[in-house]
């Protein structure tokens, strides 16, 4: 439906119930829950989240009667083929601007307060909805909103999963010393697009030799030597959701035994905590699972970051598998458990899986051998 005009009422709509699913529900009840009526939402990934919308430019609003997206013409048609349970509502430099629609659905459903995702709008942003909107502003914690994945979802998750898997062993087949990472990185983007994804989750990480003692070592132009131990990390965007893997391999068995020794520590560390994963296990039990081998192997130093986080529309979601973390694994969630050793001057190894929690274990959502590879 596309409204063009200062008309708010449609009761036929209303009483139809189209514009309310599972995912409209969640956002309302955490609004309910920190007692504001309705919720406006301007950032990307809760946008598409809630309404399909993939564009640039737009403005949701959900309420306890409809959801709205508010678009310049530049977006209508798009937001009326993908946001086909939501009112479309037409903005424009005169009257029908973002405030007067928002003012108008605020006046015609007796809105007192809305809230707003207090981590996404800048001080400016906010400064013009408060001081323009008919409305109390109250900043929302939002964090829970998308933290348990739907069988649509899983069901593109795993497909993201299967198209990183799919390119890790390409890599493996085609990597030869000599390659630059940032050769290395292309290869992989090209592969993963031609496997039906969109983009990269993130800048990909190519690690080789010294320079796996980087975490976040993104692909350089530094040449992969036959000796070297390489990281790579990545993940593929697969309709909207993303997918995260790490795998490490040796390019020849000339590779240091030091780093071989570590690998054996970070594959053990890593399958105990995926083994101890199902509902009503604390974050941080699964954390400590894994630090406490690195830890007994004498690499607990080399070991800083979390063991993992949740994942889906971002990269990073809730919840955080950390030493500080208080959440609880549930049913339902999708998370990576990823531990890590790296030595500076000498390199080294991660080790990542993206997981689904079930009714009582998990499943591997990526699948790819986790056994050392030598590749020559």
């Amino acid at each position: 439906m596309v409204v063009t005009g200062l008309i708010w009422f449609y009761n036929e709509y209303i009483e139809s119930g189209e514009f309310m699913n599972i995912k409209t529900q969640r956002c309302l009840e955490i609004a309910h829950s920190q007692g504001v009526q309705a919720v406006l939402v301007t950032s990307a990934h809760n946008k598409f989240y809630l309404t399909g919308f993939t564009g640039t430019t737009a403005t949701v609003l959900v309420t306890d009667r409809n959801q709205y997206i508010i678009v310049d013409f530049r977006y209508i048609d798009q937001a009326r083929s993908q946001c086909e349970s939501s009112i479309v509502l037409l903005s424009n430099d005169n009257d029908n601007t973002i405030i007067n629609l928002l003012n108008g659905i605020i006046e015609s459903e007796g809105i007192d307060i809305i809230g707003f995702e207090k981590d996404q709008l800048t001080v400016g942003e906010y400064d013009s909805f408060k001081n323009s909107v008919k409305a109390e502003m109250l900043g929302l914690n939002f964090n829970e909103l998308r933290l348990f994945k739907l069988a649509k979802e899983i069901e593109v998750m795993q497909k993201a999963a299967d198209i990183a898997d799919e390119a890790i062993g390409y890599i493996m087949e085609v990597i030869q010393p000599g390659m630059s990472e940032s050769e290395v990185d292309l290869l992989l983007y090209n592969k993963i697009r031609q496997l039906g994804a969109t983009s990269f989750s993130f800048n990909t990480i190519v690690a080789s030799g010294w320079r796996g003692a980087m975490p976040h070592g993104v692909a350089s132009d530094k040449i992969i030597n036959e000796n070297d131990f390489v990281t790579i990390d990545f993940g593929a965007v697969y309709q909207g959701y993303c997918s995260d893997l790490t795998r490490t391999f040796a390019m020849s068995k000339s590779a240091d035994k030091r780093l071989v020794e570590i690998y054996d520590v970070v594959l053990k560390a890593q399958i105990s905590a995926l083994e101890a994963c199902k509902p009503d296990v604390t974050t941080k039990e699964i954390d400590k699972i894994a630090r406490d081998i690195i830890t007994e192997a004498g690499y607990g130093n080399f070991f800083q970051h979390g063991t993992g986080h949740g994942l889906g529309i971002l990269i990073h979601e809730a919840p955080r598998l950390n030493q500080l973390s208080t959440e609880v694994l549930k049913e339902g969630m999708v998370v990576t458990i990823e531990p890590g050793i790296y030595i500076p001057g000498l390199g080294g190894v991660r080790i990542e899986d993206d997981i689904l929690i079930t009714k009582d274990s998990y499943i591997r959502l990526t699948k790819s051998d986790k056994q050392l590879k030598y590749i020559r």
